[in-house]
């Protein structure tokens, strides 16, 4: 029992023992500024009670509405601290691909042109009249086999960072991936098909490094 309880129940013990002392014997005279009890103390001792806690009452709700609000506040400053620093994170993110695909890109250019000499290797130009043919055919072979060596490692370093090169012939023909230099009207082909790789194009991580460049498929008649 609390400590108020107490006090009400103690002196409403008091004010029934005066009441029943009363009924015996007469009601006594309590002497003016007497310490005895009465029921009208009792009833500002009650309604002072009801006021202190009513007041209690209010100061509490007013401080968890207090708490609450604020509560509510920091909640959303992390919030927005939240959301700012997963923005930076991205930013930062997007910039660090983006130095990534320029470092890379002379790159890829370098492998395209290899890929391209290799094409033209592929058919070896005529020996002259003072060269001994067996002699050029070495020759010729040593200087494609170093070649080949030289584009295969290029080509592995460039898998090894993350670029790696498009498909692109057979496919339909992709704006955001490609770009059409060129069109043919072919039969038994779809229209906007590859038909050819003009020049390769490569993706970083999904991402376009290089367009390619390709001649597409189209209707007889549509030329222009």
């Amino acid at each position: 029992m609390e400590p108020w309880q107490e006090e009400i129940e103690r002196h409403c013990r008091e004010w029934m023992a005066q009441l029943a002392g009363g009924a015996q014997d007469g009601l006594p005279e309590i002497p003016p500024g007497g310490d005895g009890p009465d029921l009208y103390a009792f009833f500002e001792a009650l309604t002072a009670l009801r006021s202190d806690v009513s007041k209690s009452g209010r100061r509490s709700h007013d401080t968890f509405a207090r708490i609450g609000d604020s509560l509510t506040e920091f909640e959303g400053m992390i919030r927005e601290l939240s959301d700012r620093v997963t923005a930076e994170r991205q930013t930062r993110m997007r910039l660090e691909q983006d130095l990534h695909k320029r470092f890379l890109m002379p790159f890829a250019e370098m492998c395209e042109r290899l890929d391209r000499l290799a094409d033209k290797l592929a058919h070896p130009p005529k020996p002259g009249l003072l060269n001994a043919r067996h002699q050029w055919a070495d020759a010729w072979s040593a200087f494609t086999e170093g070649f080949g060596l030289l584009r295969e490692h290029y080509g592995l370093l460039l898998r090894d960072a993350g670029v790696v090169p498009m498909q692109t012939v057979g496919q339909r023909f992709d704006p955001s991936r490609m770009k059409a230099v060129a069109t043919e009207p072919r039969d038994g082909v779809a229209p906007h098909t590859v038909i050819e790789e003009l020049a390769a194009g490569y993706l970083y991580k999904d991402d376009v490094l290089k367009f390619a460049e390709v001649k597409i498929a189209i209707q007889k008649g549509d030329a222009s």
